[in-house]
């Protein structure tokens, strides 16, 4: 989700007025470092106010925003290795899978799309990188995909030699 996008869903939840510049600011370089922390702030804060127990959604939010910020109050993992392994799983998975499939569009899908491990950590330059990695890897894709072709031609040909050779010779006149 995009900032403006937050921004507007959270006002029209609470009814009010958009933050002062300064208040938008502040808030917006939290959520250039942290989009789900500050996503979570503003849902935490917006139940809240629709409970009753806030009066001034900007300003609560403000202090929410600062305190989940707060590496003392919130200690979490390292993202950087979360997004190297993502990346890593998405590299194998180009190299074992996406490389069969017929079109770019569709194995970016499997990698960016809505529900894909690399949606979260999408960048121009690691959407070229995959995408350089697929139309490497492509051509093995086309080569295996020709060769099962061709292996399941010369079985069908196997086969109706098989049952020309192995057909029993007909009878004339009957068993004696």
């Amino acid at each position: 989700m995009d900032w403006q996008t937050l921004r507007n869903q959270f006002m029209r939840q609470i009814g009010g007025d958009p933050p002062g510049s300064q208040l938008e600011d502040e808030l917006i370089q939290a959520y250039t470092q942290n989009p789900d922390v500050v996503e979570r702030s503003f849902e935490k804060i917006a139940l809240a106010h629709a409970a009753g127990k806030i009066r001034s959604p900007w300003g609560a939010l403000k202090t929410e925003v600062a305190k989940a910020l707060d590496a003392a109050r919130n200690p979490s993992h390292d993202k950087g290795s979360s997004r190297t392994k993502a990346i890593q799983r998405a590299e194998q998975r180009v190299r074992n899978e996406l490389l069969h499939y017929d079109r770019w569009d569709e194995a970016e899908d499997e990698l960016f799309g809505e529900r894909a491990t690399l949606r979260e950590h999408r960048t121009p330059e690691l959407h070229e990188r995959m995408a350089k990695l697929w139309d490497d890897l492509r051509p093995l894709g086309e080569l295996v995909e020709h060769e099962a072709i061709e292996r399941g031609q010369r079985n069908q040909q196997h086969r109706a030699r098989l049952a020309v050779t192995t057909t029993p010779a007909p009878t004339i006149g009957g068993p004696t």
